[in-house]
């Protein structure tokens, strides 16, 4: 069974909070049968983006084979965060962008000049753009679905496909927006069967939202997914299908 994780942090620490390696990370991979994994910051959400994106960059460049890291930007910088995700979408290894409002601590409404830029750079270079979703004030699932609806022609990814509060809605947002997607991520097996049900197998993707210092985590959400109950051709897209079609494809 292939499977291909996609939402995932690689950073040496949260806060105070020490994270171990990039070899570890590859260590619970293979212990749990994870082919590849796409990658995020966890400080470049509070500052400095730059100099985190290099970061990610550097560790991903370990395991390229493994490891796909994605861009992150602080919107509230304006033209400045279209000009680093432009910098760093020059890197074929960058195949995705993720954004957390929450901690980022912006709302989409009030950056819409930025925000409708960024998501032109990612319909122009076919790049997905995930959201975290679930948390008010600034995520919530109804938020992160009207920034799909500005620009159709980028692809936009519920980060936890509403996480626990928000599960019915989001699967009817990434039923009913064309351009809308969701990662299944933190939330119950249930929800799962909910999603696939009424968004379709084809608009969700498998992600556990693990660090490198937490395999369990990983064992735990792979399980949930794994023991929903899924047909066998929609687990598979959701394990990996679906996110292997809509990653940007590395160039050489």
């Amino acid at each position: 069974m292939r499977i291909l994780d996609f939402h995932t942090h690689l950073d040496d620490r949260w806060l105070h909070k020490p994270i171990p390696d990039v070899s570890r990370m590859i260590a619970a991979m293979d212990r749990l049968g994870v082919e590849r994994a796409c990658v995020y910051t966890m400080m470049g959400f509070y500052g400095d983006c730059p100099r985190h994106n290099d970061l990610l960059l550097e560790r991903s460049r370990r395991y390229p084979d493994r490891l796909i890291p994605f861009v992150t930007v602080d919107p509230k910088e304006g033209p400045a965060a279209v000009n680093e995700l432009e910098r760093c979408l020059q890197q074929p290894e960058f195949r995705g962008i993720k954004f957390h409002p929450w901690l980022q601590a912006f709302a989409s409404s009030m950056l819409e000049e930025t925000m409708t830029a960024i998501l032109e750079v990612a319909a122009r270079t076919s790049t997905p753009v995930l959201f975290h979703d679930g948390t008010p004030p600034y995520s919530t699932t109804y938020q992160v679905a009207d920034l799909a609806r500005w620009v159709p022609a980028a692809t936009v990814f519920l980060g936890h496909a509403g996480l626990a509060d928000y599960v019915d809605p989001a699967a009817r947002l990434i039923r009913d927006i064309p351009n809308l997607y969701g990662c299944f991520c933190g939330s119950r097996p249930g929800d799962l069967v909910h999603l696939v049900a009424t968004a379709g197998s084809d608009k969700i993707t498998f992600g556990s939202d693990f660090d490198p210092g937490c395999w369990e985590m990983l064992a735990e959400r792979l399980d949930n997914t794994i023991e929903a109950g899924l047909a066998p051709q929609d687990l598979e897209a959701v394990l990996w299908r679906n996110a292997e079609r809509i990653l940007r494809p590395s160039r050489p």
